[in-house]
């Protein structure tokens, strides 16, 4: 008998798994598909206070989003990177006064941060290179996160499986039973699971999981709001990030990625399925012409290298505009039988204390320790790294390695020592040791697992070694997918 059941494996659910198994519940989480294969891999790759929530009133959403952007820093650091956002000033839409406020604001609400604070900023003065029209001088400058947000999932799912947590990927749910004080759950893989409490954190699918698998009513609903980035070729060469005005009343961001490319985002397009999300021809020009509303020299979609779309399911607030639908997340805990308990909303910022509170909510139906404890341990990686076996590689993949894996290229030197040299060379960034290693210790079942949710190479990835790839995938698959 297991103390939860969590269906999804995106944020919330292995946030949720990882702080329940540490307060010594015994947990089993299913993910239909991958990993983060939802929500959670596409988003703008930020952990951030929300400056422009600031602007609806979401005072509480914006302190608990900056007190947690410090403590993801705090426990994931190999996958977090400082840095500074550049607000060109557009007195028309915002006065200066008004951003003043917002930024004190967002400086304070958080309570002690180790973040450098915002400043008063000239754009043609304070950066070597500034991509933005030299009639833009007048700007603000303040500071967030950009992380990796799939291995965020990954290393919360390891860390939940090294407590002893079952976590059973590419696994779906049948059937459910509902008894009076547990539920009987079948999976796909043949298992049947009894669990006192059923955790709804399938992101999207929250409400047909609740009313075609569960057979449950339920008042709430959510709003599916399309969001869309493009990547291109590196725009400029300098570190900071900007946050662009638009005359629409959104923003979108510009962001420094990967080394070598510019990510722009993000749209928000109120859809009506969740399924195979797409960037469309409408979103791709929307954020073609907002960025060159501000650039120097203009960008087109032939200028574009890869594009991403994904679905927030936010929480239905009825707002008129999808861009103002609160980030924040509530939850339903149906307690007339064995209970269950849904989760609607959310943001990856807020994954961990949203898990915390979960976990509160829950205390309603089962006994279990209150102390919480995933402010304060780390995530697997996060100590010193000795990257000394890289030291044959290619730069770009040896820097690639040390910021995505921190203290776990220990094992990954382990594989690249038995294939003698790192094994069969794949494309300019993927040697065999390391799909190795993530088929045979991360759950990587798939090309699209190893080159966008465990590492981010198939943005550039040459279609012709394709194939290459999915052979050594096989090679070490235990149970490959046909």
């Amino acid at each position: 008998m297991q103390d939860l059941l969590i269906i999804g494996g995106g944020t919330n659910g292995v946030g949720i798994a990882r702080d329940a198994v540490g307060r010594n519940l015994k947990v089993t989480l299913v993910e239909k598909g991958d990993l983060a294969s939802q929500t959670s891999s596409w988003s703008t790759k930020l952990i951030h206070g929300g400056i422009r929530y600031l602007e609806h009133y979401e005072f509480r959403l914006v302190r608990e989003s900056l007190k947690e952007r410090e403590v993801i820093k705090k426990i994931a650091p190999q996958i977090t990177k400082p840095i500074r956002f550049v607000m060109p000033h557009v007195s028309h839409l915002r006065p200066s006064w008004l951003i003043r406020i917002g930024l004190l604001l967002y400086d304070c609400l958080g309570g002690f941060i180790t973040l450098p604070k915002s400043r008063y900023v000239n754009l043609n003065q304070d950066y070597e290179d500034n991509p933005i029209k030299s009639d833009y001088i007048k700007g603000y400058e303040y500071s967030d996160l950009q992380i990796d947000d799939a291995r965020l999932v990954l290393l919360n799912a390891q860390d939940a499986i090294n407590r002893g947590a079952n976590i059973y990927t590419n696994t779906s749910v049948i059937k459910t039973e509902r008894f009076e004080d547990f539920w009987k759950v079948t999976l796909s893989n043949s298992e049947v699971v009894e669990c006192k409490v059923l955790i709804n954190a399938s992101g999207p699918f929250v409400l047909d999981v609740l009313k075609k698998i569960c057979n449950i009513e339920t008042k709430k609903s959510l709003r599916l709001v399309q969001g869309s980035h493009i990547v291109l070729k590196k725009l400029y060469e300098g570190n900071q990030a900007y946050i662009l005005q638009l005359e629409d009343k959104r923003i979108i961001f510009l962001i420094p990625y990967q080394n070598k490319f510019t990510l722009i985002g993000t749209t928000d397009k109120e859809v009506d399925s969740y399924l195979n999300p797409e960037i469309t021809n409408e979103e791709k020009e929307y954020l073609i012409n907002a960025a060159n509303s501000f650039l120097k020299n203009t960008i087109s979609s032939k200028d574009v290298v890869w594009s991403y779309a994904g679905i927030r399911p936010l929480l239905n607030d009825f707002s008129e505009n999808a861009s103002k639908v609160t980030r924040d997340y509530e939850f339903d805990l149906d307690k007339s039988k064995a209970p269950i308990l849904s989760i609607f909303g959310g943001k990856l910022t807020t994954y961990r204390k949203l898990s915390e509170h979960a976990l509160e909510k829950i205390s309603e139906v089962l006994s279990f320790s209150s102390q919480t404890w995933t402010d304060k341990e780390k995530l697997p990686g996060s100590t010193g790294v000795n990257g000394e076996f890289l030291r044959d590689l290619e730069p770009n993949i040896k820097n690639r390695i040390l910021e995505t894996y921190g203290d776990q290229v220990s094992t990954l030197h382990d594989y690249y020592k038995k294939l003698s040299g790192g094994g069969e060379k794949i494309s300019n960034d993927l040697f065999e040791f390391e799909v190795a290693y993530l088929v045979e210790k991360e759950m990587a079942r798939t090309a699209e697992d190893i080159l966008f949710r465990r590492t981010k190479v198939g943005i550039d990835f040459p279609s012709e070694k394709l194939d290459l790839l999915k052979s050594v995938i096989n090679r070490y698959n235990k149970s490959p997918l046909s």
